[in-house]
């Protein structure tokens, strides 16, 4: 179709052209160039007047021998004006890839695909406002980069990549118009408490400049004399407990004492352990690794980012470890621009992101201040996906920092609608994509606080939902769910100060493992004879110890020794302890109640379901099970089932 012809002064770079069809912003078209061919251009703004309606287009270019190639001399004034065909657009832009697919060319059927070794070696930024897409989107290409098997480590400040284990049943039309459908991945989650596996980093052989790095205080002149001087006295190989006592045995100084209790701070942490996580375990092909920093306070997360990143940045240089992606969510908290200050994980961010492309480690760096973000990461990366940002200050950022961002694009970025991506890096000038949908659930929606009243059924209630949605069991199970509401207390309760939770159900004193299948263990299975309140203390106090010294239950129980050997001899003979005062066979159960964690949280919700009576009482269950584990917090709610 044509819609004009070019009028005014043309250059190789744009043109001008009198609209005489119906045309709109940010349409492809196609100009015949006497040498070149069909060359391909695209509208960036129109101007109507009572007269006529203007339209200006940048020049993209033509491609010649598979490469996109720029105009040398400009179009002629009067050339036809036509609406890009959609073969000459796919091969101008290059969109024939079959490695990273991400969505479809805005308004076209036409897919866009990511070269995945430009995101392995050049990097890519994904830059949105709060709530504008950018989660959704790295899910998205988390779900290409498992496709192709390719190991990826996620930094997740907010807990929300746990769902990539889950499909996405609810959009499965959606997935259908895009050629795809529900998928799920295999993951593994990491974090100091409340996850599946526990991370621990590496205490050993940290530099004195690392060490510097990771204490959670800054020193004084003075102080960082005073580390040095025992750093040397350990010979290079640094370890937290042979630092400290290097210190307390040093000359007496007012500075050390304070740089005692800093190292003391970070050594009861617990992040660091001679039986460290290893980056071979982090690192594993065809699988997500989410470290999982949800709840910790800033600055010990940027020690862990520090510390994860400078070890996996090291073993992939030393080939220990083969080619990654790493993704940075929140990332100018881990960042930050310069002229912000400077994060305990900056210096090692820089150095990835200047130097990882030589060495196969890749980093997708999400963040939804611009502006806070150091400039040069912005700029060192290949590929920018843009979302929705509306802060003044951040749109500079981004059009100071990115290459190819002209005015017309710059004035659209708060105009994007939430599921259309501006990208750069597929060719000079960006391109608009309409995103796909995720084939694994988005676990980055945002918690409801007010429920409106009149929309929804049902009471508003505390409980626990099933990682299933209601909708995705009637996919599953091709009929309509009946919703089950099972009275239940969730309790939280410490061991060795580490805290973990228990949900109970009301009804068969069941402690629930797997909140969608009702598995777990019951507490009926226990025969607890009666015991005085000075053996109930002390029976806790062994299984809160696991292993212990009679020497250590002696000093714990504040007791003399013939009272105390009095007790325990009791406990023996009913079977409790053995003659060790080691917790029994019969007692295993109780011992490893924090092995029946659950990491479900209560929700507040307006649901409608068929409520089952309670059988036993909250007051009932604190009493029974405190006396034998440290109750921290304990809360009634409802947990959902559907039948």
């Amino acid at each position: 179709m044509i819609l004009g012809k070019i009028i005014g002064k043309v250059t190789t770079l744009n043109f001008t052209f009198q609209v005489d069809n119906t045309a709109r912003k940010f349409q492809y078209v196609q100009v015949m160039h006497e040498q070149a061919g069909f060359v391909l251009a695209q509208i960036t703004e129109i101007i109507k007047d009572p007269e006529k309606t203007i339209a200006k287009c940048n020049v993209l270019g033509y491609r010649q021998e598979n490469i996109l190639r720029s105009l040398t001399y400009p179009l002629e004034p009067g050339t036809e004006v036509l609406e890009a065909d959609d073969e000459l657009i796919h091969s101008t832009l290059g969109l024939d890839g079959k490695d990273a697919y991400i969505g479809k060319l805005q308004d076209k059927e036409l897919k866009v695909f990511l070269d995945l070794n430009k995101l392995l070696t050049k990097h890519v930024n994904i830059l949105a406002k709060s709530g504008s897409g950018k989660s959704y989107c790295t899910g998205i290409i988390i779900e290409e980069l498992l496709d192709k098997k390719i190991p990826t480590i996620i930094i997740d400040p907010h807990g929300e990549y746990s769902t990539l284990t889950q499909p996405n049943l609810k959009d499965k039309e959606k997935l259908l118009k895009f050629d795809l459908k529900p998928e799920h991945y295999t993951t593994q989650e990491y974090g100091i408490e409340g996850t599946e596996k526990i991370l621990r980093l590496n205490p050993k052989n940290l530099s004195s400049q690392e060490l510097l790095k990771i204490l959670p205080a800054k020193l004084s002149p003075s102080q960082q004399g005073i580390l040095y001087s025992a750093l040397k006295n350990v010979e290079g190989n640094i370890d937290l407990q042979d630092l400290l006592f290097q210190l307390k045995t040093s000359e007496e100084n007012s500075g050390k004492w304070t740089l005692i209790n800093t190292i003391e701070y970070l050594k009861k942490l617990d992040l660091f352990s001679q039986n460290s996580t290893l980056t071979s375990e982090l690192v594993t092909p065809g699988k997500a690794t989410i470290i999982n920093l949800k709840g910790l306070p800033q600055e010990i997360q940027e020690i862990i980012v520090y510390k994860l990143t400078s070890d996996l940045f090291a073993d992939r240089k030393k080939g220990y470890i083969p080619p990654f992606f790493m993704v940075i969510e929140e990332a100018h908290n881990f960042l930050p621009e310069r002229s912000l200050g400077e994060a305990k994980s900056s210096s090692i961010l820089r150095q990835a992101a200047a130097e990882g492309r030589k060495f196969g480690m890749g980093l997708c760096i999400i963040s939804q201040r611009p502006a806070k973000l150091d400039k040069n990461i912005i700029s060192q990366a290949s590929t920018q996906i843009i979302l929705k940002v509306t802060n003044s200050l951040d749109i500079r950022a981004l059009s100071s920092s990115i290459e190819g961002l002209t005015q017309d694009t710059e004035k659209e970025i708060p105009n994007l609608p939430i599921g259309t991506a501006m990208v750069t890096g597929i060719v000079d000038l960006p391109i608009f994509v309409d995103l796909r949908p995720r084939k694994t659930k988005h676990g980055g929606e945002a918690v409801q606080i007010y429920i409106k009243q009149k929309e929804e059924q049902g009471e508003v209630m505390e409980v626990i939902l099933p990682k299933v949605t209601k909708e995705d069991f009637e996919i599953m199970h091709n009929k309509k769910p009946k919703t089950i509401l099972i009275p239940s207390v969730l309790i939280t309760a410490e061991k060795n100060n580490k805290p973990y939770n228990l949900l109970v159900d009301l009804i068969n004193l069941k402690i629930i493992t797997n909140t969608d299948t009702l598995e777990g263990e019951t507490l009926r299975q226990l025969k607890i004879e009666e015991l005085s309140e000075t053996q109930y203390r002390f029976l806790k106090m062994i299984l809160n110890l696991g292993t212990a010294e009679p020497s250590q239950v002696f000093e714990k129980s504040g007791l003399q020794f013939s009272e105390l050997n009095e007790h325990l001899k009791v406990m023996v003979n009913k079977g409790y302890l053995t003659e060790s005062y080691q917790y029994s066979q019969s007692l295993e159960f109780l011992a490893n109640l924090h092995d029946k964690q659950i990491f479900d949280t209560i929700q507040l919700t307006k649901i409608e379901g068929e409520e089952q009576e309670p059988k036993f009482t909250l007051d009932q269950i604190k009493d029974f099970l405190g006396k034998f584990i440290d109750i921290k917090f304990i809360k009634e709610c409802k947990l959902v089932t559907y039948t």
